[in-house]
């Protein structure tokens, strides 16, 4: 579809731009299979990416893009997030969904790092 093919392009650019730490996840949820919804991954190793999907049994209309937040894979990894969600024409139901995963780990350190530096009493 249109779109599918015009979010892949996007999830290939912002993988590009942001490097192989940003991970790009889109998820087909007209195939009513949020097992295996994931029809496009760039960067796949950010996560080894497994998905609970569980906020998606909510009314459509309730659900609102998850912008920037934090979140902590298994392994130990700091990433950045962010969750947005793409509906349909009529607004009513959500055809895909557009996950962005960023390792901030390593500037994790750097900061403190820096802050360590700088830091005056």
């Amino acid at each position: 579809s249109y779109t599918l093919d015009l979010l892949k392009q996007l999830a290939d650019g912002l993988a590009r731009q942001f490097g192989p730490d940003c991970e790009i996840v889109i998820h087909d949820l007209k195939k009513h299979d949020l097992e295996h919804s994931i029809v496009h991954i760039n960067n796949g190793h950010v996560t080894d990416f497994k998905i609970v999907l569980e906020t998606l049994h909510k009314d459509p209309a309730s659900l609102k893009d998850h912008l920037g937040y934090l979140t902590r894979t298994s392994n130990g990894k700091i990433l950045k997030s962010s969750t947005i969600y793409i509906r349909n024409e009529e607004g009513d139901s959500i055809d895909y969904l557009l996950s962005i995963n960023y390792d901030i780990t390593g500037l994790m350190t750097v900061d403190r790092s820096i802050k360590a530096l700088i830091d005056t009493e």
